[in-house]
């Protein structure tokens, strides 16, 4: 009878082994299934962080094409506005008669020596 329960405990303990080596397998499969998930996880965030850090840089070039094109017309118009200015100023000075220019040339001479009233309007 010894005998027989000595089986009887072999083959329960032989039983329970093999119980825990397929469960010790299933568990490795299902790490290593879960690792590979996890990899692919990553691989997919990165594709996407790189995908939407592109479409940021193509973006930013975009809007910088944009900002250099408006401040070269700001520049121009500004340019213009100048020059247009100057040439109405040279127009106007231009058309002074010689009297006027005298009298303003003498109104400038007694400022610059201090002649008393010159500062009046003119």
């Amino acid at each position: 009878m010894a005998a027989k329960h000595k089986d009887e405990s072999e083959h329960e303990a032989k039983t329970k082994l093999h119980r825990l080596l397929e469960t010790e397998a299933q568990l490795e499969a299902l790490l290593e299934s879960t690792r590979q998930e996890a990899k692919e996880l990553v691989e997919a965030a990165e594709n996407a962080a790189s995908d939407r850090i592109k479409r940021f840089e193509l973006q930013l070039e975009g809007e910088e094409a944009e900002l250099k094109g408006r401040i070269a017309r700001d520049r121009d118009a500004t340019i213009d506005a100048i020059q247009k200015e100057a040439r109405r100023e040279t127009k106007r000075l231009d058309d002074l008669d010689d009297a006027k220019v005298m009298e303003l040339a003498r109104h400038v001479i007694d400022l610059l020596v201090g002649v008393p009233d010159a500062r009046g309007s003119r």
